[in-house]
């Protein structure tokens, strides 16, 4: 089976559109990057709870890669279960997700996080709405898409953010080590 999806160099899945990981390439940024401490990170992650702590959430999904590790903090502080498995798996049928993964909610919730380190195309969120939509069949969710950082020109994809990114390319903790960073 041909698989026409784009991965791009952060790991995330973004549909047949292809994004560099090289800011250079990149039409939304300039070649600086802002590299962001764990305190930072720390502070921010607190400050998108203290935004998403009012409501009862079913579970947060954290895209993968940056979305990940936000997921896991949210999960713990929140106390809130956490999703490691694709949309189009959970989405098939949560209650049969729930029954096979021997989680007991404390809720009926059918309020779902998604959540993302940044959002600065767009390309990540409209893919995972897309297939979200495709395969609701009907059942009613309410979904809440949260990042830390989002650029200015698709703030409206999002729901709730903590900043507004500037032109630099972000280096998030998590990836100061990383070899995509060399190119």
């Amino acid at each position: 089976m041909k698989d026409d999806r784009i991965m791009t160099a952060n790991g995330s899945i973004v549909g047949a559109v292809k994004v560099s990981s090289n800011a250079q390439d990149h039409p939304n940024f300039i070649n600086d990057k802002l590299y962001r401490s764990w305190a930072d990170w720390e502070e921010d992650v607190a400050e998108l709870c203290n935004q998403l702590k009012d409501k009862d959430w079913l579970f947060v999904y954290g895209i993968p890669r940056g979305g990940v590790t936000l997921s896991t903090m949210i999960s713990h502080r929140l106390g809130i279960p956490m999703v490691a498995d694709a949309p189009g798996y959970w989405m098939l049928n949560w209650y049969h997700w729930r029954m096979r993964q021997n989680i007991q909610l404390k809720s009926k919730s059918k309020n779902i996080l998604i959540v993302d380190s940044i959002c600065d195309t767009g390309g990540t969120i409209d893919h995972i709405k897309k297939q979200l939509y495709a395969i609701a069949n009907g059942d009613e969710m309410d979904y809440t898409f949260a990042v830390v950082d989002v650029d200015p020109g698709v703030i409206q994809k999002v729901d709730k953010y903590v900043n507004v990114k500037g032109k630099q390319w972000l280096v998030y903790p998590w990836e100061s080590g990383s070899q995509e960073l060399k190119l």
